[in-house]
């Protein structure tokens, strides 16, 4: 009656009841069923699998993310989707690199990354890609940005963004030169930001 892959329920619908904070309902083929993920059981076993006999709300939320099926021990029937974002222009890469004054030390060469590796072997993708380094406090702003743009981009380490690029890494010229100069942050009132502006633009033109 219940179909299961790599220990995962195969399933048409993952529906939130708002009513049921320890449980989830499922699709089936043409049936609904509710299932205790308190449990967090795989393969979950058949016996607490119950038939769920409530009207099922077009208002209540669906499971839109492969993450969202495979931490509940379920897959969509036709498997995972692992969608793979496209890769950044140069154009938008040179604008990252104006906006956060980054140097040709803080863009790694091109290499080959991959997503979906969670979900199994035949779900891996693979791409070329880069890594930008950028202020720890910047980096997942910077991975929302680039995803809500369409762009693969995902934020692995702290202050690092891996980025999709397939057209053979950053051209010549990409990023500044390395100056030497790194980012510092004081703490100061906006008197005393004006007169160290002035200090340092002073020392650097002489």
């Amino acid at each position: 009656m219940f179909q299961y892959e790599n220990d995962l329920l195969i399933v048409d619908e993952l529906i939130y009841d708002p009513s049921l904070p320890t449980s989830i309902v499922v699709k089936i083929d043409n049936n609904y069923y509710m299932i205790n993920n308190s449990r967090n059981q795989k393969p979950i076993p058949q016996n607490i699998i119950r038939p769920y006999n409530r009207n099922v709300s077009d208002k209540w939320r669906r499971a839109m993310f492969d993450h969202e099926f495979y931490f509940a021990n379920l897959m969509p029937r036709g498997g995972f989707k692992v969608p793979l974002g496209r890769a950044i222009t140069q154009e938008e890469l040179q604008e990252i690199c104006g906006r956060y004054g980054l140097t040709v030390e803080d863009i790694s060469k091109e290499f080959d990354d991959k997503i979906g590796m969670l979900y199994g072997k035949e779900y891996e993708k693979e791409y070329k890609a880069i890594r930008v380094k950028v202020p720890i406090e910047e980096a997942l702003k910077l991975e929302y940005e680039l995803q809500e743009k369409g762009i693969q981009a995902n934020s692995v380490t702290p202050g690092t963004v891996n980025i999709r690029t397939g057209w053979g890494g950053a051209r010549e010229g990409a990023g500044r030169k390395p100056t030497g100069r790194r980012l510092a942050r004081i703490y100061c009132t906006e008197e005393e930001e004006r007169l160290l502006r002035e200090y340092l633009k002073k020392i650097r033109d002489n």
